[in-house]
């Protein structure tokens, strides 16, 4: 085989492979974050957290948090400006949970909270 055919054969086999990665990886998400929820604080008071397309997060808990929000593995963790960190995941039962950990708190140790978490639409809405 020629030098130029197993190049082309080399970099042919190495996008098949990337396609497949990215197309898998595009899978592995088990539900799209953006949307309205509703989540709890630590004294058991709902709030509403808007998640945009652009990565923004929002609530109205007090004056209103901003923030924005990424994907960590399976689950979804918005950082606000106001030192607040909150985690949501979905379990096996399709149930939805939120994490909070409060800006004093270690973010490697327990969260400060842990409440059920509600999407309540797919739709963000406007601002909050």
């Amino acid at each position: 085989m020629n030098h130029h055919l197993r190049h082309k054969l080399g970099v042919a086999c190495m996008a098949a492979a990337l396609f497949a990665a990215t197309s898998a990886g595009a899978q592995q998400y088990p539900f799209d974050p953006v949307g309205r929820w509703r989540f709890h604080h630590t004294d058991g008071t709902p709030f509403t957290a808007r998640l945009a397309p652009d990565q923004t997060a929002a609530t109205d808990w007090g004056g209103g948090e901003r923030g924005i929000w990424r994907r960590e593995g399976s689950a979804v963790r918005m950082i606000y400006t106001d030192g607040w960190d909150d985690l949501v995941s979905i379990g096996a039962d399709g149930v939805f949970a939120k994490r909070g950990w409060s800006p004093d708190a270690d973010r490697c140790g327990p969260a400060s909270n842990q409440t059920k978490a509600e999407r309540l639409s797919n739709d963000p809405g406007p601002p909050l």
